[in-house]
């Protein structure tokens, strides 16, 4: 097997770009968009556990489809559906509209998490892959960090309407780049996307030990990250009084450490050392978080620091994760990916609607539901990592 040209792997990190943006982009506007709908800050939130719904619901279709059909023209089909989302959510009249839009919208985009892996499984040999999933993990960290600041930038000179046409627009571009610039990715075999196929494809799947490890790995990691992610603007915003641009900058803080954790295990002669090294910051990180938090220090760095170290468990294992699935050569390859994928984002989207319902609203609180999974990330980690004897 050859590796594709640098242009493919290009578009295949620019492709993962497209969900990220559509998750935080419009963060800073959160404020703005809750007046110009007549609704609460609370109620926009919500409308990212809709994204992340959306996101899980196209991890699973992505996959079955993949099974079939051509993972790039997939690709530049959902790239097409993230532009309609973006679209219906510009002229969104109120905010139960603007929820659907966003599940539109990460029906479409998010297809990249799975798609753009299953490229990599099917046109580059095994040597390379670890490489380009540290390169797609720091990309995903970088976007969510760096799309709050612009969005802050944006906002300033354009409606948040006017930011969700630009993301349309966005989707529309990369859709035909991706055709352009990628080589096709059929499956070896193709599976049709029946029920008794897919049925097979998912107890083939959690027949193996190391997917139920992984996906339990990558779960907990999603879950603290997107958390923050959701409650960013409530909490820096909110409660330590940041400005837009504040608010920005602030995000860029944590993604260091998730980019940290990526660069690590990528460096490492050993994934196994580098993943338990990257817990033990996620474990610090946790308790520092809750800590300063009870402190009652009054500046936004008592969050973004400690999240900066816990953090580097994330941006480790969600590449070490993603390589563990890849590796148990399933013959359902697409339907194994999905699963894999709506368990991780059903996980972030499910623990941000319990944590949403219970209305914490202190920065104690929300410091707690935050540290919680990256201690949970910390200790199954380096329970199932261990040397055997």
């Amino acid at each position: 097997m050859r590796e594709p040209g640098r242009w493919t792997t290009v578009m295949l990190l620019v492709a993962v770009t497209a969900p990220q943006l559509g998750l935080s982009l419009l963060n800073p506007s959160t404020p703005q968009m809750a007046l110009d709908l007549h609704t609460s800050v609370a109620a926009v939130q919500l409308t990212l556990s809709c994204y992340m719904a959306g996101y899980a619901v196209s991890m699973f279709a992505a996959g079955v489809l993949a099974d079939r059909f051509d993972a790039r023209t997939l690709q530049a089909l959902g790239l097409l559906l993230f532009a309609l989302g973006g679209l219906v959510a510009a002229s969104a009249p109120n905010v139960a509209v603007l929820g659907a839009a966003r599940f539109v919208q990460a029906v479409g985009g998010t297809s990249a998490t799975v798609l753009c892996r299953l490229v990599i499984q099917r046109r580059y040999p095994a040597d390379a892959r670890m490489h380009l999933l540290t390169s797609l993990s720091i990309v995903i960290a970088a976007t969510p960090a760096l799309s709050p600041f612009l969005g802050s930038a944006l906002v300033q000179v354009a409606p948040w309407r006017g930011l969700f046409v630009g993301l349309a627009a966005v989707g529309v571009v990369l859709a035909l780049a991706f055709l352009q610039l990628v080589p096709r990715a059929r499956p070896a075999v193709p599976v049709p996307p029946t029920p008794r196929a897919v049925g097979r494809g998912i107890a083939e799947a959690l027949s193996r030990r190391g997917f139920h490890r992984h996906a339990v790995v990558i779960s907990l990691a999603w879950m603290g990250y997107f958390l923050f992610i959701e409650q960013s603007a409530f909490i820096l915003q909110g409660l330590y009084g940041a400005t837009e641009i504040q608010y920005g900058l602030l995000l860029i803080v944590p993604a260091l450490g998730y980019i940290a954790g990526s660069m690590l295990i990528r460096r490492s002669a050993s994934a196994r050392t580098a993943v338990r090294l990257g817990a033990a910051g996620s474990a610090v990180g946790a308790v520092a978080l809750v800590a300063l938090a009870a402190a009652g220090a009054p500046t936004a760095a008592v969050v973004v620091v400690p999240l900066a170290i816990g953090f580097l468990g994330v941006g480790a294992a969600i590449p070490f994760a993603q390589n563990g699935l890849l590796e148990l050569d399933l013959q359902a390859q697409g339907v194994g990916a999905g699963l894999f994928f709506f368990i991780q984002m059903a996980a972030g989207a499910a623990y941000s609607v319990v944590i949403e319902a219970l209305h914490l609203r202190s920065a104690l609180s929300t410091s707690i539901a935050i540290g919680l999974p990256l201690l949970a990330l910390a200790t199954i980690i380096w329970a199932t990592t261990r040397k055997r004897r």
